[in-house]
């Protein structure tokens, strides 16, 4: 049946290997998107981004992004679209702590039982801990399309 995710359905789409589309806003005020891992532990996503890496200067800059989630592969075409502030919660620095616990996870996730080496091989990069609070949060599955697009003249 189509229609939007519970609660306990979006956080089991987002511990797939699902990349997110993180949209951050320009200084200059146009779009920029980016492919990025993401972590959600059911309240926030967390995104361990390069430091040098443009969506972290426009984060430092303006803190309102989307997170645009999609599975374009499976029948069901589950999507979750997040609006909400983006804060810097750790960095730039070596991963460390939280930042590299984070990482290790996201590494298994979307690498498999060895990805934690990819990101001990760059530990010593100073990365940013990246946490979206989401103001709203839109999800759908079921491939069908939403009633609003179904509407009789």
């Amino acid at each position: 049946m189509p229609g939007s995710m519970t609660s306990d359905e979006i956080t089991a789409f987002l511990s797939e290997p699902i990349i997110a589309r993180l949209a951050t806003v320009q200084s200059g005020g146009a779009p920029y998107i980016a492919p990025v891992w993401q972590q959600w532990d059911g309240d926030r996503m967390y995104i361990v981004g390069r430091a040098d890496s443009g969506f972290v200067d426009h984060i430092r800059n303006e803190p309102r992004v989307a997170v645009s989630c999609a599975d374009d592969v499976n029948p069901e075409h589950a999507r979750v679209l997040i609006q909400g502030i983006a804060e810097i919660l750790e960095g730039p620095a070596p991963m460390a702590g939280r930042t590299l616990r984070i990482a290790e996870e996201m590494a298994v996730r979307y690498m498999g039982p060895d990805g934690p080496t990819y990101v001990r091989r760059t530990v010593d990069r100073p990365r940013c801990l990246i946490a979206v609070s989401p103001e709203s949060i839109v999800s759908w599955a079921g491939g069908e399309w939403h009633p609003r697009y179904s509407r009789n003249p």
